[in-house]
């Protein structure tokens, strides 16, 4: 596909498909620790603890930046990658 520019120019940004699920904005650090499969607890992170209110099981698209680090849920009041 790389070399045709005309498929290309059709292709949408990943996030598109996720405007309904809840975004959550990390740091590096958080980014780095979720990559890695380790959890984001609310700290003093106000996007964290705002979606860790959520409850459990509600799922998250996290960003670093405007980069998709991984799909997460919130569990027992941390967010935790799935994906």
């Amino acid at each position: 596909l790389c070399d045709k520019p005309a498929i290309i120019a059709h292709l949408l940004p990943v996030a598109t498909a996720l405007d309904d699920i809840p975004a959550l904005a990390l740091t590096e650090a958080e980014a780095e620790r979720l990559r890695h499969g380790g959890a984001v607890s609310p700290g003093l992170a106000e996007s964290v603890r705002r979606l860790a209110a959520l409850g459990d099981g509600t799922v998250v698209s996290a960003f670093d930046g405007d980069r998709l680090v991984a799909l997460a849920e919130v569990r027992d009041g941390a967010i935790r990658p799935v994906r």
